[in-house]
């Protein structure tokens, strides 16, 4: 018989009276238990009946699956909801507003210390620096959190009385004695922007100097923005003591916004959900004045909290950061005046920047590119007070992109023309040109784009600053003026005419004359253009790769001289990511098989294709996907997606056909925010973890009908995550630990242990391939690797420890390699198949990193980041990058596969440039120091050094690699130090190259012994190369030191080597050495930096033919192309190659830089376009422009917009080098 409820309290209370008004529906539908409304509502009895109780309002999803159960209305009983939230919220504002943990938009004051947070390191710097310097001052751009940090963070702590004051119209006013005393001057522009008395001003600033030199030991700090540092060098004195006496205040860290989004609330008794906490992060980390608005969300959020966590569904219920920047602009504006308004309108369509079939984003402007009347003053000035806009030393920015999104206001100005805005950005661009140029005339509108400007600044005069119409002027009277020469010019000619048959002659000279100087002065515009784009192609190169490849190649085709070439060039010699634009906000990724899903921060959800990883095809938009926040969940078939809806729901979807994807249904159960949810691999069982402080696990087999079978306790839940085999389930807490559970009987899990020894909030679990082993990371700068092979007694391995919050991390699918990622921007490659080695990481992102990992395929690593990007990275390429500590290296016949060696030998697939595959890594000593492949190529020689430091020995190795797959080790022999090594054309003798002078012939018809070898005399000084000419005949060896030399000796007959020349350079030691592939042109390299060419068709009397100056230091290493018309030479961290098609007069065609590491090694491919350069790591560069060209246009996407192109380019036609 069920048990009777409890009576409910007082009538009067809200809640109370929404529970009986659910316990009357329930009467009216018959009165059923709690247990068939379960059976219904897909929610436990003791859920619905608590909602029920009158203790507290339910959760909108438990009120709708109670009266769904009881067949009442929804959508009366949703409004009936929200009415009463609403009420319980206005109330807890007004009882709770004296324990405010936030302060919203209102400014902190020295009472505020208590609530402060965030800028300990700040404040802790300033104190240091006050404590070496009498008068400091503190520059940071307008919402920078300056006068914060004066107020709330030095004041309190100083030890000093504190006077703080700001100048005003006359701050020499204030006459309060401060000596002795700490003195804080806050918003010191004021003293330019409100005080007009240069005397008064002098007078204050010289008071100030005066007070921090007295005898009282007064300090004196300034609060200062930093868009007026130059007023401030207008006065010697002060200059002089700001020397050494500046605290720049940037944005908050990530870990510093934490800091000061969490604490707070912990004060007050509350907690806020690990989800809001990584949105806000999202939202906000590097954002310039971001911090009011943060705060204004925040403050918004706890007065709709739920007991006492802020959570994720109450800051959305708030309307977020997004809302917060509309309705403080909408405020702004409406608080003008109306004389204002108009400057208010071109102040934010100067900095926003109209996309071309994608979204409008921000644009940093100059200072100059606005009046620098009062009127814009002011205006300028408001609105950074508001923190809508970010003033520093010389621009202006919007101070976050949302803000263009989400004020109406702004969507509709930008919506009326959107043509002239375009017009008007171009015009802008070309009036700074036009100014960079000396306002010269050849950079004025002519023509069509002056007749559609003029047209457009008709329509709208009063969007041109001073500037811009002064440009447009000038470019009319310029046509003007050419118009009435061209008049006078036309009644000259017909008083002429009858002269016309003698001066000809001298027309035809002038008009060519004319055309050649018009050529001239277009070809110097050009020219500077190109440079300029090469310059901004740079700067984008990590960032954005497609774009900056673009412009490389743009301004390749431009202007085709030397610095474009080598650009161009240089923008395809790092490994390509392709870069994925998204809105602002996080964006969430999941992948399976062939698929990408992603959701952003604006609720749009997409599935791409990623077969071609460098061109992401978009296959579909769910439909109804605003509707969808949080995590995702992707079966590893790739048929099934599980989503998070708003209303603490997991909905399911059928990607059968992923270009069609079905709506199934929604599992329902959780009474608050979704923060997790994974399949397990046979896609059965859906694991879904809430705020609710529960894991569900409920079986989707049938994806129409899910049915709940468990669940797992989970009190600080982060992510639940299963192992590949299903059987366990891996859970992380904010409490610092990691839970592993046995659910192999879904309905009755079994905890099996906790993982301890993180210092912080674990975020999320990664298991590898085998499911015998488990990563967790953390907020304390760790991810930890467990060994899990026996679920009930975990084992640590190892801590890969990195500079910043570990975010995610991700093994491949071999297990021997995982990605970690975070707060440093980077993604960091480990290899753990032994002791955790780091690999050099991956850059490009420019904000935190959430989430990385492998394709399952294992070809490409995907990352998703702050920065509203995603990149994915090819691994192949990648992989060779990182062979670090690359020594030498050889292709084999027709360039099919790479051999590298260094702190190890591998040997590389080279089918496709972009991705090589690695076939085999040998095993053995530690450090090679030289390779050699036999004729026939199924040899390959290498010496090494074993690596236990001078006392250790080297050895000389022969591998069978006719199975590049499965070398196999033939023979081997200690050897003294050796640096070079070379098989002679029949492959019958080898010659190894020592540190002690000889050079040593081996006989090597055996493949499986080194026979006893024969010794050339060569000098003292290491060989550094060897190389036999293609007849047999000649052996060339090159020394450094005090022989210094390449000495060229007849080994006709090994068994009695001859010395025939010596080939010497002007000055200082050889290095390495190369010789023509066919025999006659040898260039050596020297520490006087040059490179010496030598002709040894009569190897008796060689020639000298030229020596290459103009190295930055002693040329290292040198390789010639196939045909011998190609050399490339290295010296510190350049590569040049010459076309050596006149051998007395080689001809420079490229300079190859920015490379991390001294360059250990050259070596042509047998196309004779690609070199393979060895320095941090091997990358592939290639030396036909045309070629790396279209090379580009078939990786680049997107293609280069109108807006981009202007930026680069201005004045210059749109004509993308890859089409649009």
């Amino acid at each position: 018989m069920p048990r009777r409820e409890r009576p409910l309290g007082p009538g009067d209370d809200v809640v109370v009276r929404f529970a009986a008004d659910l316990r009357l529906l329930r009467e009216k539908a018959g009165g059923p238990t709690y247990r068939d409304l379960a059976s219904r509502a897909g929610y436990s009895a003791a859920a619905l009946s608590e909602a029920a109780g009158g203790r507290k309002l339910p959760g909108l999803a438990v009120t709708v699956a109670y009266v769904t159960a009881c067949g009442g209305d929804v959508p009366v009983w949703e409004d009936r909801w929200r009415e009463v939230a609403a009420g319980l919220a206005a109330a807890d504002g007004e009882s709770d507003d004296t324990e405010l943990p936030y302060l919203g938009l209102a400014a902190f004051q020295a009472t505020d210390a208590a609530r402060f947070f965030g800028r300990e390191r700040l404040v802790a710097e300033l104190t240091g620096k006050l404590a070496e310097r009498r008068l400091v001052g503190v520059f940071g751009a307008s919402g920078s959190g300056k006068s914060s940090v004066l107020r709330a963070g030095l004041a309190p702590s100083s030890e000093r009385p504190v006077d703080l004051r700001t100048p005003g119209a006359h701050p020499l006013e204030e006459d309060r004695a401060v000596a002795g005393r700490l003195l804080i001057v806050d918003q010191f522009e004021e003293l330019y922007t409100l005080c007009h008395d240069e005397a008064e001003r002098t007078a204050f600033i010289d008071a100030l100097l005066a007070l921090a030199a007295d005898e009282h030991g007064t300090r004196v700090v300034l609060g200062v923005r930093a868009d007026f540092y130059g007023h401030l060098c207008r006065h010697a004195g002060l200059v002089e003591a700001l020397t050494d006496a500046q605290v720049m205040v940037g944005p908050m860290t990530a870990d510093e916004l934490r800091t000061a989004i969490v604490e707070p609330a912990v004060r007050t008794g509350c907690r806020v959900e690990a989800a809001l906490v990584t949105t806000l992060v999202a939202d906000a980390t590097g954002q310039p004045a971001m911090l009011p608005l943060v705060s204004h969300a925040l403050l918004e959020t706890w007065r709709r909290r739920q007991g006492i966590t802020l959570t994720i569904a109450a800051y959305e219920a708030a309307g977020g950061i997004l809302n917060a920047i509309a309705q403080t602009a909408e405020a702004v504006y409406t608080d003008l005046e109306p004389d204002a308004h108009a400057v208010v309108r071109q102040i934010f369509l100067r900095l926003t920047a109209p996309g071309e079939g994608t979204e409008d984003t921000k644009r940093r402007l100059n200072r100059r590119e606005l009046d620098d009347d009062p009127a814009t003053t002011e205006v300028l000035g408001r609105l950074a007070d508001a923190r809508l806009l970010v003033l520093d030393r010389d621009g202006v920015e919007i101070a976050h992109e949302a803000l263009i999104r989400s004020w109406p206001r702004l969507r509709d100005w930008l919506a009326e023309d959107r043509e002239g805005h375009r017009l008007h950005r171009q015009l802008a661009e070309a009036t700074d040109l036009w100014e960079s140029l000396e306002r010269d005339k050849g950079s004025l509108y002519r023509g069509t784009r002056l007749g559609r400007a003029a047209e457009w600044a008709a329509r709208a005069p009063e969007a041109l600053s001073t500037r811009e119409q002064e440009f447009l002027q000038a470019g009319l009277d310029a046509e003007a003026e050419e118009t009435a020469a061209g008049r006078k010019r036309t009644r000259r000619l017909r008083r002429l005419v009858a002269l016309l048959h003698v001066l000809l002659i001298l027309a035809v000279v002038a008009v060519v004359y004319a055309v050649d100087a018009g050529n001239t002065a277009t070809d110097e515009r050009n020219v500077a253009l190109a440079r300029k784009a090469v310059v901004d192609a740079k700067g984008l190169r990590e960032s954005n790769p497609a774009l900056s490849t673009q412009l490389s190649l743009a301004a390749y085709r431009l202007a085709p001289i030397q610095e474009t070439h080598d650009g161009l060039l240089t923008s395809m010699a790092a490994p390509f990511a392709t870069r994925m634009t998204f809105d602002p906000g996080d964006v969430t990724v999941v992948l399976s098989g062939q698929l990408m899903i992603t959701s952003d921060s604006y609720r749009a959800t997409r599935v791409w294709s990623i077969a071609d990883s460098r061109r992401p095809e978009l296959l579909s938009t769910l439909p109804g996907s605003a509707d969808v926040r949080g995590p995702l969940a992707f079966s590893r078939d790739g048929r099934a997606l599980a989503t998070v809806t708003r209303e603490h729901a997991v909905r399911l979807w059928d990607l059968t056909d992923p270009r069609h994807p079905v709506r199934k249904v929604d599992v329902t159960g959780h009474r608050e925010a979704v923060l997790s949810a994974d399949f397990s691999a046979d896609g059965r069982l859906l694991a879904t973890g809430s705020a609710d402080r529960t894991v569900r696990l409920t079986d989707v087999s049938d994806p129409g009908a899910p049915r709940p079978l468990g669940e797992i306790p989970a009190e600080q839940l982060e992510r639940a995550v299963f192992s590949p085999d299903g059987e366990l389930l891996a859970v992380t807490n904010t409490n610092w630990t990691a839970e592993l559970w046995d659910v192999t009987t879904p309905s009755a899990p079994l905890k099996r242990s906790v993982l301890s020894g993180h210092k912080d909030l674990q975020l999320t679990p990664a298991w590898s391939p085998d499911g015998e082993r488990l990563l967790t990371t953390s907020w304390d700068r760790t991810a930890k690797l467990w060994d899990v092979a026996d679920p009930a007694a975990p084992r640590p391995l190892t801590t890969l420890t990195t500079p910043a919050v570990v975010w995610a991390a991700g093994f491949s699918p071999s297990g021997r390699l995982v990605v970690t990622a975070g707060d440093d921007q980077s993604v960091r490659l480990w290899d753990v198949t032994g002791p955790a080695k780091e690999l050099p990481p991956l850059s490009g992102h420019t904000n935190a990193i959430w989430w990385t990992g492998f394709t399952p395929d294992g070809k490409t690593i995907v990352s998703t980041s702050a920065d509203r990007t995603v990149r994915l990275q090819d691994v192949g390429e990648l992989a060779l990058a990182s062979s670090a500590g690359w020594n030498a290296g050889v292709f084999t016949e027709q360039g099919r596969i790479l051999v590298t060696a260094g702190d190890d030998v591998r040997l590389w697939a080279m089918d496709d440039l972009r991705a090589p595959r690695q076939l085999a890594k040998l095993p053995g000593p530690a450090t090679v120091t030289a390779v050699a492949l036999s004729p026939d190529r199924r040899s390959l020689a290498l010496a090494a050094h074993d690596g236990a430091g001078v006392a250790g020995t080297f050895v000389l190795q022969r591998w069978d690699i006719s199975d590049p797959t499965a070398p196999k080790l033939t023979a081997s022999t200690e050897v003294k130090p050796t640096y070079s090594l070379a098989f002679s054309p029949d492959g019958k003798t080898f010659a190894s190259g020592h540190d002690d002078g000889p050079i040593q012939l081996w006989d090597v018809g055996d493949p499986t012994r080194f026979a006893e070898p024969r010794v050339l005399p060569v000098g003292d000084g290491t060989v550094w190369s060897l190389a036999f000419t293609p007849d047999g005949r000649t052996l060339l060896g090159s020394q450094g030191l005090s022989s210094s030399a390449v000495t060229l000796w007849d080994v006709t007959d090994p068994r009695r080597p001859g010395l025939v020349s010596t080939l010497r350079p002007d000055g200082g030691a050889l290095f390495k050495m190369a010789l023509s592939p066919d025999g006659r042109t040898v260039a050596a390299g020297s520490s006087d930096r040059n490179v010496y060419l030598w002709d040894i068709a009569d190897r008796a009397h060689a020639v000298r033919l030229a020596k290459l100056g103009g190295n930055p230091e002693g040329v290292g290493h040198l390789a010639f192309g196939p045909t011998g018309r190609e050399l490339a030479t290295s010296a510190f961290r350049t590569v040049r190659v010459w076309d050596l098609a006149d051998p007395r007069n080689p001809v420079e065609t490229a300079q190859l830089t920015g490379f991390a590491a001294t360059v250990n090694s050259v070596a042509y491919r047998q196309d004779g376009r690609t070199l393979a350069i060895g320095s941090s790591g091997v990358q592939l560069w290639q030396t036909d422009a045309e070629r790396v060209g279209e090379e580009i246009c078939r990786l680049a996407t997107p293609r280069i917009t109108r807006e981009e192109w202007e930026r680069s380019f201005p004045g210059l036609d749109y004509a993308p080098p890859c089409g649009s």
